[in-house]
């Protein structure tokens, strides 16, 4: 878990997390990951965003701004 960067400017209201995909396959399965990099963002346990491909920071920034209240 990330504490720096998009997380950190948003004061503990948003986890960031990374995973190998190689080492747990069956997750991107589920959520038909089909390239990386992939960015899943989730609000309550629900996915509302998809990015995938390289964001900048920016681009993160605002799209995280519209599910954190």
């Amino acid at each position: 878990v990330a504490t720096h960067g998009v997380a950190a400017s948003n004061d503990g209201r948003v986890v960031v997390a990374k995973m190998n995909v190689d080492e747990n396959p069956a997750t991107p399965m589920r959520f038909s990951i089909r390239g990386i990099p992939t960015l899943l963002l989730f609000k309550g346990g629900q996915l509302v965003e998809q990015v995938v491909g390289l964001a900048d920071k920016a681009y993160l920034k605002n799209l995280i701004a519209k599910h954190v209240a």
